[in-house]
């Protein structure tokens, strides 16, 4: 079974439009599809696609500007499953700048984390008492707001990234 072959149809600031085809005659009953970027050097983040039928062209939106994006796909098959074929390409546009974070604490258990940044946008904040968990598993929350009170472990260390 050959790779399914990925060829960007286009893309923008804020998505990437690919096709997915097989060079095979071989019946294919679906792909699955990862996306993966890297969040400021620190964490890999990765958005999976279950695509049903033959259906080849999809829309993936709600990316980064100027940010490095890796495909990679397999098709589902009668006779089982292809191997991964892969695809890198960087979404148009300037990145937004980093935004600047504050973190002060409230009680032994809230932190009241604040930053600076352009509005109508959506920012994850990450948190972990080591830099080996805000790698691996943070916890982690999202808003479109530009403050957030996190609730953690009392008598610990954390570090905070948004």
């Amino acid at each position: 079974i050959p790779p399914p072959v990925i060829h960007i149809e286009s893309y923008s600031e804020d998505s990437i439009s690919f096709s997915l085809k097989m060079t095979t005659n071989i019946k294919v009953s679906g792909y699955v599809v990862n996306i993966y970027w890297t969040f400021d050097t620190h964490r890999q983040e990765k958005r999976t696609l279950i695509i049903e039928g033959e259906k080849s062209v999809q829309k993936v939106a709600n990316l980064t500007a100027h940010t490095p994006y890796e495909i990679s796909a397999w098709a589902k098959t009668e006779l089982g499953d292809s191997p991964l074929s892969f695809v890198h390409v960087v979404t148009g546009g300037t990145r937004p700048a980093s935004p600047s974070l504050k973190a002060k604490a409230i009680n032994q258990t809230a932190v009241e984390c604040s930053w600076t940044g352009p509005r109508n946008v959506v920012y994850g904040i990450f948190y972990a008492t080591s830099f080996l968990e805000l790698y691996r598993t943070p916890h982690n929350t999202t808003t479109t707001s530009h403050n957030i009170t996190v609730i953690v472990q009392r008598d610990e260390q954390y570090l905070f990234l948004v």
